[in-house]
């Protein structure tokens, strides 16, 4: 059915298409971050076990040095969007230390003799805050990341994970 015309329906168009495009571009960043990062560790880049701030770090470097290496990235370019991704590596673990405290307390509320429930919603409310945190400072470092390289290098690395998705079907 049609939708009728009122004076809010250009915004919400352009809403939805905003919406639309930020989850587009999120989604090729996200999409080419998981297919490099799965190649690499095929290659024996990445070795199992828990991760340490250090172990994070070089991992960033790593997956930079062999991402950036197919768009023909200068080393300094490679330097920033390291910077750029370590750092927000550091902050988003923060947030993660967060959300496992967050998952005690959940522990805690459903294993009492009564479900305390206005707790129960607090810690869900603060997870939500905490998810909406990450996913900011995600997108800033895309961004940021993004900037370092040139047009031309982030549309190779689009064409790349184009190239590499459709094999994977």
């Amino acid at each position: 059915m049609n939708e009728p015309i009122t004076p809010s329906t250009p915004r919400r168009s352009r809403a939805r298409t905003m919406l639309l495009v930020t989850g587009a571009v999120l989604g090729v960043f996200a999409l080419l971050a998981a297919t490099k990062a799965y190649v690499f560790a095929r290659e024996g880049g990445w070795h199992h076990g828990p991760l340490t701030s250090e172990g994070i770090a070089r991992r960033i470097e790593h997956g930079v040095k062999y991402v950036l290496s197919d768009v023909d990235a200068t080393a300094d370019q490679k330097a920033k969007v390291t910077a750029i991704l370590q750092a927000a590596a550091t902050d988003v673990q923060g947030l993660h230390d967060q959300h496992l405290a967050a998952r005690t307390q959940v522990h805690d509320i459903l294993s009492a003799q009564t479900i305390d429930r206005a707790r129960l919603e607090t810690v869900r409310a603060d997870e939500l805050r905490l998810a909406d945190q990450a996913s900011k400072r995600i997108v800033t470092a895309i961004a940021d990341a993004a900037d370092v390289l040139t047009p031309e290098q982030r549309t190779k690395l689009i064409e790349e994970m184009q190239e590499e998705h459709r094999g994977w079907h």
